[in-house]
């Protein structure tokens, strides 16, 4: 289930000696960056450094942010995208041997867009670039990685998926209500960290459609139910529907 990517683009990536076991690093992209429906990417969305030992690759994230591979993957800092939808130049301090030489930096932009189209949620998908080999102790430098041409090196595009927590639970629905031109759905079993979908057909033997994404549970929409926590969402219809089915998935889970 888990797929690699390794997209290289024209990121700033610049690591300098500084005494005998300190060096500091600077990260940016030059943008404009964007999210896989090409929009660009909203100033405050969320970037990541990511450390990746020597041999492996980066493996991705679940929604909640946490890394796949936890053992080979290592994230170092956080930045912000800034305005012209890149990540804002950021510099760190580390020792030396912290990250071995060998292994790899990769700069990582999330797509945490909620349903309101407002950065600050789950993330529902990502973009990553391998940009260069990690430093050893001795090295002093490293040179920008792709094209040498200002404008040459793409930009990076949140169009990977994350993957589903391990162990969750299937939601369920316990209402659903007509509301005029729009479908109150109620569903259990909700989960935090977890992003939900909800599928509509006027045909059971017919094909479903996504009728809302990016649902998730927060302190301010679960509602308490029979059976405990439920959470609410709400969906548009044609006001001509005689009949239609819901179904509540989790994406991108494990099966």
């Amino acid at each position: 289930m888990k797929q690699m990517f390794s997209i290289v683009t024209g990121l700033l990536l610049a690591v300098s000696l500084l005494g005998s076991d300190q060096l500091t690093l600077s990260m940016s992209t030059p943008g404009p960056d964007t999210y896989a429906d090409g929009t660009p990417v909203l100033t405050g969305e969320t970037y990541l450094l990511v450390y990746v030992k020597a041999g492996s690759a980066f493996h991705g994230l679940y929604t909640d942010g946490s890394l796949v591979d936890t053992v080979n993957n290592q994230i170092v800092t956080k930045a912000c995208a800034v305005e012209g939808s890149k990540c804002g130049f950021k510099a760190i301090q580390y020792p030396a041997d912290s990250f071995p030489g060998g292994g790899s930096w990769t700069i990582v932009v999330l797509d945490t867009r909620m349903s309101d189209g407002t950065v600050g949620g789950l993330v529902a998908g990502l973009g990553a670039s391998v940009t260069a080999d990690a430093a050893s102790a001795l090295s002093t430098s490293l040179n920008a990685v792709g094209g040498s041409e200002a404008g040459s090196t793409p930009a990076l595009t949140a169009e990977t998926p994350t993957y589903a927590l391990s162990n969750v639970a299937a939601p369920e629905i316990t209402a659903v209500r007509q509301n005029g031109g729009s479908v109150d759905v109620r569903f259990k079993k909700c989960q935090a960290g977890v992003l939900y979908e909800v599928l509509s057909t006027t045909d059971l033997a017919g094909q479903w459609q996504t009728v809302a994404t990016r649902v998730q549970a927060t302190a301010k929409n679960i509602v308490q139910g029979a059976d405990g926590v439920e959470l609410p969402t709400t969906v548009q219809v044609p006001v001509t529907d005689k009949v239609r089915f819901f179904k509540v998935i989790v994406p991108n889970a494990a099966q």
